[in-house]
């Protein structure tokens, strides 16, 4: 989990309206507090984009990503399910989350 003595809400609520992300959450070992323990490990999100052009879905995922990651002072990999429509593929995804924020 992510440093539980600091409440990242508003920073991150702001970053996702800034960035027109839809859903934002943490994906399978970064809900598990024993594995995210250590400041040298990967935060590993889901996200979802409100509907965007190819060029400004692009540039919102990696100004997110970038502004996450100095925020939390570690590296964060997100896995973006804004395309992905079929259930056999979003299920193993989303199966294991913890919701960060939701438009």
């Amino acid at each position: 989990m992510i440093d539980s003595k600091r409440d990242y809400s508003a920073e991150i609520a702001n970053l996702c309206k800034q960035h027109n992300v839809k859903y934002l959450g943490l994906h399978a070992s970064s809900c598990n507090q024993e594995n995210t323990g250590t400041e040298d490990s990967e935060i590993n999100l889901l996200v979802e984009f409100f509907q965007l052009d190819p060029k400004q879905h692009a540039i919102c995922y990696f100004a997110l990503e970038k502004e996450l990651e100095d925020l939390f002072g570690r590296h964060v990999d997100m896995c973006d399910l804004t395309g992905i429509t079929l259930p056999e593929l979003l299920r193993p995804l989303t199966k294991n989350k913890t919701d960060i924020y939701k438009a």
